[in-house]
């Protein structure tokens, strides 16, 4: 059955609508799922264990020095502060984005809007400032995926699809 250019416009429609919904629930993190994503495929094979047995083998004294550090700071037992080097060995920035969503929790703030805003000496400023940076970003990626979009109906129309045969 032939594509008709009903039926691709109808698909590139779709596909912006789902471009667009992938693009918000980026740049709006309370929607953004990944962060919570505790299994990668990485991990099924590769995980914190293995990495806290390499970094032991590769420099002894720094893992055991880290060890004793986080159990002196934090408060944890030998094995909490194991497994919690070891998540961050695995995986550094989804270390840091889990701790500081849960500082985020821990504080009562909504979001990381919310957190900067209150955190900041310029409030205002600084709210302004992450409003501008979204809206710029929405314009520019709305942009990219219409651009992107009439270049592929631009080539469907010049290049419509004829079927093997005919």
């Amino acid at each position: 059955m032939a594509l008709t250019n009903l039926g691709f416009i109808t698909i590139v429609i779709f596909s912006i609508i789902n471009g667009l919904n992938a693009f918000s629930s980026n740049v709006f993190p309370a929607t953004n799922r990944m962060i919570s994503s505790s299994t990668t495929s990485l991990q099924m094979v590769f995980g914190p264990k293995q990495a806290l047995a390499i970094e032991k083998r590769k420099n002894p004294q720094a893992f055991e020095s880290t060890i004793q550090g986080l159990m002196k700071t934090k408060g944890m037992s030998r094995a909490d502060a194991e497994k919690r080097y070891g998540e961050f060995l695995l995986d550094p920035d989804g270390f840091a984005l889990r701790a500081a969503e849960a500082e985020r929790r821990e504080a009562g703030y909504k979001d990381w809007i919310e957190q900067a805003v209150a955190k900041s000496d310029d409030p205002e400023g600084t709210r302004k400032r992450i409003e501008d940076f979204t809206r710029t970003n929405r314009i520019k990626g709305t942009a990219i995926m219409i651009v992107g979009s009439a270049a592929l109906l631009a080539y469907a129309s010049s290049n419509p699809y004829v079927p093997p045969g005919h």
